[in-house]
């Protein structure tokens, strides 16, 4: 069958009303979404929320979509029969069912801090069913970072703003996590003033807008490790076992923390991230960091003749600005002054568990790299098979929007089919693509 439309495991291509589906993939939410209408004249079965659709082609073995029903409304057909318009979203919802609890710093649980291992590892470890072979390696170091339950697309998802990388989950679960200009376009130029019948693309618009202009990011409401140490000193009494910091510990690891009893050396551990001040676990040459709690905690309580001494690093207020000067001076070429437009930002999640702004430095180049100055947009329709998010081709013009030449990136494709020839043809599609000169349309 060259079309397959698979729902909870039955084939029900039938029962779908071919004319109804459309199917959005978008970088900018990283997910894909379709809709279709289902009848069921004979009341057999309906469509359940949290089903499983798959939406293929056998001619070609490739899947157009992939995911879950978010919403089914039903409404008569008839006397007798049932219509259903499905509303489905792509396989972040099953990404998301274990949360991550983990820690990455320097004694992590990987080998390194390789952005490329961490999203792997997170995949790998919180996740059942989704591969990890388009995760493109080589991209960097990432920052320390600790996840008290965070769903795993938003771990990934702010790995991805730290390295200006693209994420996505495909339709067949593949992980996508790849910086931009890897995926050629299956048309790699456009000539907009060229034209012909067999250019395999129509009606392109093209569009520039000021309304959202951020060239100076004002980052605050987060936290990085300290440069210097701070030193609490406990004299035990016998009975108490927690010992409140004040401070967030930065971590674990000997250049963030030492601790001493008298003159022996305890070895820190990190706490769990549950455990009250009055929990018991270890050895006596162990002491527990609790980063809730803001203290730390022994399995002994130190008698009125030892002292507890603990040297550390904490985590401390931090703030940042970010400019682009180059996007400030085409403000001020095109609108006068110093084409300076501020925005502040307030994140904990830029929290860095090292002496940097990292994180927050990121966070300010990629919002200043998407909305510093008017970027170029367009949208065109194509029956060229084979677009998807995250492709890149070369847009130019000798005279529309005063002339350019452009490498533009592919941020969403809305894909419907028009002609379906039967259960013996292939389906034609339509493609209807969105793009635009920035890499990363946050």
């Amino acid at each position: 069958m060259p079309l397959s439309i698979d729902i909870a495991g039955t084939e029900r291509r039938s029962q779908c009303e071919l004319r109804s589906l459309n199917i959005t993939s978008t970088i900018m939410s990283n997910a894909s979404q379709a809709q279709m209408t289902v009848h069921v004249p004979d009341r057999s079965w309906h469509p359940k929320a949290a089903n499983v659709v798959i939406i293929a082609t056998s001619s070609d073995g490739y899947t157009h979509f992939g995911g879950t029903i978010s919403e089914v409304e039903e409404e008569m057909s008839g006397q007798t029969g049932l219509r259903y318009h499905v509303s489905m979203h792509d396989y972040t919802d099953l990404f998301d069912r274990v949360m991550v609890t983990t820690n990455y710093l320097t004694s992590g649980p990987t080998t390194s801090l390789a952005v490329d291992e961490i999203v792997a590892h997170i995949t790998q470890n919180y996740t059942t069913g989704f591969s990890t072979g388009d995760i493109q390696t080589g991209l960097g170091t990432a920052a320390q970072q600790r996840y008290d339950y965070v769903y795993p697309s938003d771990a990934i998802r702010g790995l991805a703003n730290q390295f200006q990388a693209l994420f996505w989950i495909d339709s067949t679960k593949g992980i996508h996590f790849q910086s931009a200009g890897v995926d050629p376009a299956p048309i790699s130029a456009i000539d907009l003033d060229s034209y012909t019948t067999s250019a395999n693309w129509s009606d392109f618009r093209l569009r520039e807008a000021a309304s959202n202009i951020k060239n100076r990011i004002v980052l605050q409401g987060y936290k990085t490790k300290s440069t210097v140490s701070f030193q609490n000193i406990f004299t035990g009494n016998g009975t108490q076992q927690f010992f409140p910091l004040g401070y967030e510990a930065s971590g674990v690891s000997t250049g963030d923390i030492q601790v001493t009893l008298n003159s022996a050396t305890l070895t820190p551990m990190v706490d769990n991230v549950d455990g009250s001040p009055s929990t018991t676990a270890g050895s006596t040459s162990q002491i527990f960091i609790c980063y809730v709690n803001l203290g730390a905690r022994t399995d002994f309580a130190p008698t009125s003749t030892e002292t507890l001494t603990l040297t550390y690093t904490y985590m401390q207020d931090s703030g940042f600005q970010s400019d682009d000067p180059a996007a400030q001076t085409e403000m001020a070429a095109r609108e006068g002054g110093d084409g300076v437009h501020m925005y502040m930002i307030n994140d904990p999640s830029l929290t860095n568990f090292q002496a940097n702004d990292n994180l927050a430095i990121a966070q300010g180049q990629a919002l200043t790299a998407r909305y510093g100055k008017p970027l170029l947009q367009g949208e065109f329709d194509s029956f060229t098979q084979g677009w998807e998010r995250g492709q890149y081709l070369t847009v130019s013009s000798t005279n529309r929007m005063g002339g350019f030449t452009k490498t533009m990136f592919v941020y969403q494709i809305d894909k419907k089919m028009i002609n379906h020839p039967g259960t013996t043809g292939t389906p034609t599609w339509k493609y209807h693509v969105t793009v635009g000169e920035s890499a990363l349309p946050l």
